[in-house]
């Protein structure tokens, strides 16, 4: 039944079986280019994600650390405005005690209670900047954490995998090289 239809093609069944064979061949060639193809993709996207992600992950850590050398700044101010405004209250209040003619105890008091003042703001805000200091330390290791769930989120595909997506198509191509060629040469005996 296949005869006549290949002598109607001008083909006899040598020639078709060649053809299909030289197809088959084409076919497995682009599929081993596919596969190198699709691996060569797959390990630049995971390349541009790890990129991207370390990007991210430097990136929010900058900003935290400038966040903390802000507030850094602004307590430090913080402590040097409470430490002139208690010099200045001391100062006045040295004056004013000097002026009324009082001294001794009381006013020795009222020196302290405003070196006391001073000294509790001071600490509230030194505890202030540590709690944001840790803060900023459990970030950045959030940040890390987060970028490294990226990077493991695509992984890329290795050597082995790649051979495996090569060698599959060129492998059943030669199966059926042998198959039909054992079969045609069943035929001619």
């Amino acid at each position: 039944m296949c005869a006549p239809l290949l002598a109607a093609a001008g083909m006899s069944a040598g020639a078709a079986s060649t053809a299909s064979l030289i197809i088959q061949g084409v076919g497995a060639v682009a599929g081993a280019a596919s596969a190198i193809d699709k691996t060569n993709k797959q390990n630049d996207a995971v390349a541009r994600n790890a990129a991207s992600a370390n990007d991210a992950y430097f990136l929010k850590t900058r900003q935290t650390n400038l966040r903390l050398r802000q507030e850094q700044t602004q307590a430090a101010q913080q402590k040097s405005d409470a430490d002139l405004k208690s010099l200045k209250a001391q100062s006045t209040a040295t004056a004013a005690a000097a002026g009324a003619g009082v001294q001794g105890v009381d006013v020795d008091r009222l020196l302290s209670d405003f070196e006391r003042s001073e000294g509790v703001l001071t600490d509230r805000i030194q505890q202030r900047l540590e709690g944001m200091q840790q803060q900023a330390e459990i970030n950045k290791l959030g940040f890390q954490s987060e970028a490294q769930n990226r990077i493991n989120s695509m992984q890329p595909i290795g050597f082995a995998e790649t051979l495996f997506n090569v060698v599959e198509p060129i492998a059943g191509f030669a199966v059926n090289y042998a198959d039909t060629t054992a079969r045609y040469a069943d035929l001619e005996n």
